[in-house]
């Protein structure tokens, strides 16, 4: 917080910098040099017996660079009464102007976060104030993630906000600004944490090609392969909106591999029970079963669930295209598995060989007698059991064997 006393030294530093003829009343006065040579921040002109020469030096604070434009207190003058009594009005000496001038002296280096404020637009970008010996530039490409076709458009004079360091100082004493680099690393941190989290997102598909399809996620590209794509994506699915769900999160090496069927499977997968009647489509025929298609996710029919009786060929009993109905048997809602069973359908055993159309109009009676049948038998085994140690006596056996 900036208190009277350096309140007051900041005032002088603007004073002496805006005139010549303050800072002469001060004691300090501007060096007589050669015209001849040019001088510039890397040097001072020193007199000598051989002329003017150039002698490189550093200014290590606001404070020495004022003193190197303006001169030092003359020597062969001292410091007069005048500017004692300057200095007393003042209620600071040179060694308080020093300091408060130092508390300005800020020095940035490349990568740190500012907060700055736009004051300025230029062609091509936008000066910022921030805190620095001169504004910095924000140039167009640096001040948005997405296309910046006009600055202002994302940006308003005042506005107030953080920016990262992408360049030194340059001869002027400006150093350029990111925005976009900003939004970058924040976006990877974002992803970070919904991986970690394991939550879904809505992301846009930006194209299309033969590997899959790239979609994108706040600013960032992330590739969608596509044995994890929605069923049937062609041209026209680009520009919309899908659940996805992160496969693969590599800032370092950019990689961002996400999932569709993933985001699907684990949706609906919180709705599926074992012993629940499905309606499915059979996408494809093997040797071991088919795979059903149950709303978007698949699921496995293996050949010893199909019938009760022996099947040696698939095709024979089920056709691609064909609407089935089935039970759903087991799930791996971690691996977003499951296993279907049409024979817990059968009224008789091979009505799926010999009339599969009859077993899936009568798929809801045949489900709720097998439900039945089920609940009937676990009733069964757990009144055997209750009698079993009702008719136990409890007092005849040893702690031994109460134990075994």
């Amino acid at each position: 917080m900036l208190t009277m006393r350096s309140s007051s030294a900041l005032a002088l530093a603007f004073a002496l910098t805006a005139s010549p003829e303050a800072a002469e009343a001060f004691g300090l006065r501007p060096p007589v040099l050669s015209s001849s040579p040019s001088l510039s921040r890397a040097g001072v002109a020193r007199a000598g017996s051989r002329g003017v020469k150039m002698v490189a030096t550093a200014p290590t604070s606001k404070f020495e660079k004022m003193r190197f434009k303006y001169g030092k207190p003359s020597l062969e003058r001292g410091i007069s009464q005048e500017m004692k009594d300057a200095q007393k009005i003042a209620g600071f000496d040179y060694s308080d102007f020093e300091s408060a001038i130092a508390k300005f002296d800020n020095t940035f280096q490349v990568g740190d976060v500012v907060v700055g404020q736009v004051v300025q637009f230029e062609q091509g970008g936008a000066l910022v104030d921030i805190g620095g010996k001169s504004s910095a530039y924000l140039g167009a490409a640096e001040a948005s993630m997405q296309r910046v076709d006009d600055i202002e458009m994302f940006l308003s004079i005042a506005d107030n906000r953080e920016f990262q360091i992408i360049s030194g100082e340059d001869e002027n004493g400006q150093v350029r600004l990111s925005i976009r680099k900003l939004e970058f690393a924040r976006a990877w941190e974002r992803v970070r944490q919904i991986q970690a989290e394991d939550c879904t997102i809505m992301a846009e598909i930006l194209s299309i090609n033969r590997g899959g399809a790239l979609i994108n996620f706040e600013g960032l590209r992330g590739f969608l392969p596509g044995s994890h794509a929605p069923q049937g994506m062609t041209e026209d699915t680009v520009g919309t909106m899908i659940p996805l769900k992160f496969l693969e999160v590599d800032q370092a090496k950019n990689r961002l591999v996400v999932s569709n069927r993933r985001a699907v499977v684990e949706t609906k997968l919180v709705n599926l029970e074992p012993g629940q009647l499905v309606t499915g489509i059979v996408r494809s025929i093997k040797p071991y079963g088919a795979f059903v298609d149950i709303g978007g996710i698949s699921g496995l029919l293996h050949i010893s669930q199909i019938s009760h009786d022996h099947i040696s060929d698939v095709s024979k009993v089920l056709q691609e295209g064909q609407e089935i109905k089935a039970m759903i048997l087991t799930q791996d809602k971690d691996k977003g598995r499951f296993s279907l069973s049409t024979k817990t359908l059968e009224a008789e055993p091979g009505d799926m060989i010999r009339n599969p159309e009859m077993v899936k109009e009568n798929a809801e009676e045949t489900a709720k007698r097998y439900h039945e049948r089920l609940q009937a038998e676990q009733q069964a085994r757990d009144q055997a059991a209750s009698e079993l140690v009702a008719g136990l006596d409890l007092n005849a056996l040893s702690s031994e064997e109460l134990v075994a």
